[in-house]
C-alpha cells in the first residue's frame, strides 16, 4: 500500500509539474519571442531563466506536491516527480545542442 501511494503521489506531482510548465513556460518563449529550440541562446541570462530555470521550479513544486501526498516518506515521492520528467524527456526524440544536454541536467538536478 505504501508503494502505491508513493507511485500515485509521485504521478500526481508530475502532473502538476507538468501543468505548470506546459502554462508557465510558453508565455516567457512569448514573451522572448523564442518559437523554437535553436532560437534558445543558452549566452542570455533571460533565455536561461525561462527554459531552464523555470521548468526545474515547476518540477521543484510539484515534488513538493508529491512529498505532501505522500504521508510515510516525502523524498522517494519528490524524486519520483524528476524521473517521470526523465523519461518523458526521453520519449521524445533528442535534438543534438547544447540546450538539450542543459536541460538534461537541469532536470536531474532539480
Amino acid at each position: 500500500m505504501r508503494t502505491f501511494r508513493m507511485i500515485w503521489a509521485s504521478a500526481a506531482g508530475w502532473m502538476i509539474d507538468y501543468f505548470l510548465t506546459m502554462l508557465i513556460v510558453p508565455l516567457g518563449y512569448a514573451a522572448l519571442d523564442i518559437s523554437t529550440v535553436s532560437d534558445i541562446q543558452l549566452n542570455n541570462p533571460l533565455h536561461i531563466v525561462v527554459a531552464l530555470i523555470l521548468p526545474a521550479l515547476m518540477t521543484t513544486i510539484g515534488g513538493g506536491v508529491a512529498g505532501r501526498l505522500s504521508l510515510e516518506n516525502p523524498t522517494p515521492a519528490g524524486a519520483l516527480v524528476g524521473g517521470w520528467g526523465l523519461l518523458m524527456l526521453f520519449d521524445s526524440p533528442l535534438e543534438q545542442n547544447s540546450f538539450t544536454l542543459a536541460m538534461l541536467i537541469t532536470q536531474c538536478v532539480a
